[in-house]
């Protein structure tokens, strides 16, 4: 009976897989798989790749190795390192206390952080989330302080050289500039609000309702990863080299996930379990400069077009890791990329399968 009751378990999960992966035909499968097949290999760093259609996963693999020292394949399950990508979730934790009433998007920032400077224009909450804040960019200042980010660098050290600036580079809201320092301190503002770290509070308010289990905002080097998908560059003698780094800086970066994860987050835009019906809208709106020019930057996510089909997206990179998400609202198709080596372009590549798909 045991024998029985497993076979017809293992039969519902096959068909319940086949009837997924036949929303792809077989020559879109190959042409999918043929955008990764220079990385598809036993002695190559990879990607981990999933494709979202009408709110099912119909289309996840991985391709090249997690772990080349210990022969590890990457998989859907393979946790990456998402860069920028994280700005989403810091982004989003705003917009939740903000739907609470617990953050004000439009008061300045030094009401939630009194000890930065005044520069003689009003620098609002808001205007971190858009970039169009004028305070300099800390990968900028750690360049001119001799500083490694791969080595592990301080928030408290980051925040005072952020502080320590003369001046902001532009008035804010007159201009555009991606800056990480704004979101660094997005999330210092999010601790701030709720009274625990930013890691514990985007736990609990986002990971563990949307089920995304192998997700965490990593503010400890010290802390082991699980099933963790190593960096690596690969330089011009096609020589596969380590990246390490021990970079913890919450904000800006920090997010550890795997493309199995992100659908999940990726459902919420469309089937709402976190924050108000109107909070994946909400997501979308674009700041403005104040001349009232749309900058096309939204809460961590780019309005932009492909092939007369709107999209929203982000990407996001750091020392060995490269990532892309991207979203065709109007068509419900997702894609999502994480790899694991500094010369991959996973934007380009997910632009090859938007036009494989949308064709």
């Amino acid at each position: 009976m045991r024998t029985l009751k497993f076979a017809i378990v293992f039969f519902t999960l096959f068909l319940s897989d086949n009837q997924i992966w036949a929303q792809l035909s077989e020559i879109e499968r190959l042409q999918i798989d043929s955008v990764f097949s220079a990385c598809d290999h036993t002695d190559s760093p990879g990607c981990a790749l999933a494709i979202i259609r009408d709110n099912k996963l119909i289309y996840k693999k991985g391709y090249g190795m997690a772990d080349l020292e210990r022969g590890l394949a990457i998989t859907p399950q393979s946790v990456f390192y998402a860069g920028s990508i994280s700005k989403q979730f810091v982004a989003s934790c705003a917009l939740l206390l903000s739907e609470r009433n617990q953050l004000d998007l439009r008061a300045p920032i030094q009401q939630y952080l009194p000890d930065f400077p005044d520069y003689g224009s009003e620098i609002i909450v808001q205007h971190l989330i858009y970039h169009i804040s004028g305070i300099k960019d800390y990968f900028d200042l750690f360049e001119q302080a001799g500083i490694n980010y791969l080595n592990q660098t301080s928030r408290k050290q980051t925040y005072e050289l952020i502080k320590s600036q003369d001046s902001l580079d532009f008035k804010p809201g007159e201009k555009y500039s991606y800056s990480n320092s704004g979101y660094l301190m997005l999330a210092m503002i999010i601790e701030k609000v709720s009274g625990m770290s930013f890691s514990k509070f985007v736990d609990r308010e986002i990971f563990k309702p949307l089920g995304m289990t192998h997700s965490l905002f990593l503010d400890d080097a010290a802390i082991l990863v699980p099933n963790r998908a190593w960096g690596y560059h690969i330089n011009l003698d096609d020589e596969v080299e380590n990246m390490l780094m021990r970079f913890d800086l919450v904000g800006s970066g920090g997010l550890y996930t795997t493309v199995e994860d992100l659908y999940l987050w990726d459902q919420n835009f469309f089937l709402p379990k976190i924050g108000s019906s109107r909070f994946g809208e909400k997501l979308l709106t674009t700041g403005k400069l104040n001349d009232g020019t749309d900058t096309r930057y939204a809460f961590a996510l780019v309005r932009d077009e492909l092939m007369g089909h709107r999209l929203v997206g982000h990407s996001g990179s750091l020392g060995g890791y490269r990532a892309q998400y991207m979203q065709f609202p109007d068509d419900k198709l997702s894609i999502i990329i994480l790899g694991n080596y500094s010369n991959f372009k996973p934007g380009e590549r997910a632009h090859e399968i938007a036009r494989i798909l949308l064709k």
